[in-house]
């Protein structure tokens, strides 16, 4: 007798697990041909486009994505409906989602808490194709407990990560914007605001409110906006703010003054061609956790040493900024681009102790291109992360911190000139790897109490 097969099909793969299936299947999207005829068989009854809607099928094989539901309820929405309708109609769907799609899409929304239905709004307004570090830095911060918060959304297939960026289909995203859309018919009053024209009306006429917690802005794609100190004086709960350019032009934002509390909440702030020489001042550098300028006028960021929990800055600083920044001794990452080639130049990295209180493992992204790393003073890091990739590494400091071994992968810093491990008293041992470091000029190991042996052949380093 044969064995049975039981195919369980579902939106959430944890309730597979929870059940000991061991084997699941993914389903993926449809190839274009196979998309094609399908949609076909609903719009016009056969298995390919009638002739002069060969144009129009494509466009809609490029919103649909391969997902039978949309294929199949676009393709009856539109059978024998005239050319004009179809334009019409595809214009629509790329800001509004068909109610029969939102309709079974919303099903697996309306399963997540509260937290979650955050995250999802967020990555479906402005975080789709952002780095996944800054991602979960972010929503930390905001209070969505992204480690539990992601998982349940990668499980119910309403995001995915890849190559380090989340993402998410269009669909989803088409539907997370609709919600957000229908918070109010005021867009002043909405949550989250991504379309140009939404945020040129709001920031030209003050019209924001207290309900704003995200914009994200193509300045490309407007006029002249002109920013007062009126503008953000209502957006209290401003959590996230990027004006970026896809295409790049002269600079569309004119800035006469702003302060007001619309930037005390703010995590995440992204201004090309920043036109003012230092931020607001009622900006909370320990709430921030990415802070980009690229092509900017800022010369400084604010007065004396601040506590920036975990900040990755990225920008365009002039020298004098960017020694500000260093002696700050703050947490933080440096992208420095070229200003005229925008290529990665280098980065360092200076951590200060405010980060000792953090049970998360490190996690330090673009270790290729880290020149200096210091974490000095952070008393309860135990371990380093594989840092094999550093190529460019040429002075580690890790002096007061609770570091027990170094790792392996450290024998790869070919360039090292300097390992700075002063009173590291949990440090027992060195490898013997270390003695390949041909480069090192500096060790300094004073303090280090319980290191009872040294490399034998260290003696050998020149």
């Amino acid at each position: 007798m044969r064995e049975s097969q039981i195919i369980i099909t579902t939106r959430d793969k944890q309730i597979l697990r929870n059940w000991g299936v061991k084997k699941i299947y993914e389903m993926k999207a449809l190839m274009f041909n196979h998309a094609l005829e399908l949609f076909s068989r609903h719009a016009f009854r056969q298995n390919y486009p009638d002739v002069g809607y060969e144009e129009l099928s494509r466009k809609v094989m490029e919103y649909a994505q391969g997902v039978p539901l949309a294929l199949k309820v676009l393709g009856c929405f539109l059978f024998e409906r005239e050319k004009e309708v179809w334009e019409d109609a595809i214009n629509k769907l790329r800001r509004i989602l068909h109610p029969s799609i939102q309709e079974v899409l919303k099903l697996s929304y309306d399963g997540l808490d509260d937290k979650e239905k955050n995250i999802f709004l967020d990555v479906a307004c402005f975080l789709n194709g952002e780095d996944i570090y800054s991602v979960m830095k972010f929503l930390d911060t905001s209070g969505f407990y992204p480690e539990i918060g992601i998982s349940v959304l990668i499980d119910k297939s309403l995001i995915a990560v890849s190559c380090n960026k989340i993402t998410m289909h269009d669909l989803l995203q088409g539907l997370g914007r609709e919600i957000v859309q229908q918070e109010s018919i005021n867009r002043g009053n909405r949550s989250r605001l991504w379309h140009h024209e939404d945020i040129y009306e709001v920031l030209t006429h003050n019209m924001g409110t207290e309900k704003i917690e995200g914009i994200c802005l193509d300045m490309s794609k407007v006029k002249e906006i002109h920013i007062n100190s009126n503008t953000f004086t209502k957006m209290c709960r401003l959590r996230f703010l990027k004006f970026y350019s896809s295409i790049e032009g002269e600079n569309k934002c004119k800035v006469s003054d702003f302060q007001g509390p619309g930037f005390a909440e703010v995590r995440y702030l992204h201004w090309h061609r920043y036109p003012l020489k230092s931020l607001p001042s009622n900006i909370q550098p320990e709430k921030l956790v990415l802070l980009e300028m690229p092509h900017s006028n800022i010369q400084q960021l604010w007065d004396g040493v601040q506590a920036c929990i975990s900040l990755y800055i990225y920008s365009c600083f002039s020298d004098n900024v960017i020694t500000m920044i260093i002696h700050a001794n703050i947490f933080l990452c440096l992208f420095f681009r070229e200003q005229h080639h925008g290529k990665l130049k280098h980065i360092i990295s200076v951590v200060c102790n405010i980060f000792t209180n953090t049970p998360k493992p490190l996690l330090i992204p673009h270790l290729d291109m880290l020149v200096i790393l210091n974490l000095s003073g952070c008393s309860k890091l135990k371990r380093l992360p594989d840092i094999s990739s550093a190529g460019n590494m040429q002075k580690i400091f890790l002096n007061g911190t609770a570091i027990e071994e170094l790792p392996s992968s450290t024998e790869c810093l070919r360039g090292l000139l300097g390992l700075y491990l002063e009173d590291c008293k949990s440090l027992k041992s060195l490898p013997n790897s270390l003695c390949n470091l041909k480069s090192l000029a500096y060790l300094n190991l004073n303090g280090c109490s319980n290191l009872h042996r040294l490399p034998e052949s260290l003696g050998q380093l020149s």
